[in-house]
């Protein structure tokens, strides 16, 4: 209570769950819309969606996986036909932008899927974890209570300077009745 106060104390972020197999996760579904030349471009938007559940990554995946059944279907029906080599362009530009895009966008959300819980994780949405201190105990150790921290005081106001006079004018009374030798003492 008497001694220098403590500084305050930084949470640390909690560990991220399973990092080897959030990376295993991550290595499999890109290489299985890589080696699948883009067939399977779809399976990655739909692990995405399904983890996240916005609406936003359920319309991807439904393009996502209309693109790569077109492209299937397509290559089905021209299947021994020798295709121009403007089809061939085209044909290989889809599936490339197919793979790019759904991979892009599957590892960005995906690792801003899991590095915002650990930023979030000291309080609720909307608290400025920057003004959060520990406040010191009388017995030395810190209080686990983490609290907003406290303004600076404000500029001492007219009140202040009365009741400091006020103050001091008991305080010399006070030494004045106990200066007399203990005479108002004894009557008591």
């Amino acid at each position: 209570m008497y001694g220098p106060p403590q500084a305050p104390q930084v949470p640390q972020p909690p560990k991220s769950p399973a990092t080897g197999g959030r990376i295993a996760l991550l290595v499999l579904f890109s290489a299985l819309a890589l080696l699948s030349c883009g067939f399977l471009a779809w399976a990655p938007m739909l692990r995405l969606a399904i983890v996240t559940r916005r609406a936003v990554d359920w319309v991807l995946f439904a393009v996502t996986f209309l693109v790569a059944a077109g492209l299937f279907t397509y290559a089905g029906v021209t299947g021994d036909q020798e295709p121009t080599t403007a089809e061939s362009f085209i044909g290989v530009g889809v599936m490339v932008l197919l793979v790019a895009g759904s991979l892009t966008y599957y590892l960005v959300t995906e690792i801003r899927r899991f590095d915002r819980p650990a930023a979030d994780a000291f309080g609720p949405p909307g608290h400025d974890h920057a003004t959060a201190v520990t406040v010191p105990s009388t017995f030395g150790n810190p209080n686990p209570y983490v609290g907003p921290a406290v303004p600076p005081p404000a500029a001492p106001g007219p009140r202040i300077d009365q009741v400091r006079a006020e103050l001091d004018e008991l305080s010399d009374l006070l030494r004045k009745d106990t200066g007399n030798g203990g005479e108002d003492a004894g009557r008591r």
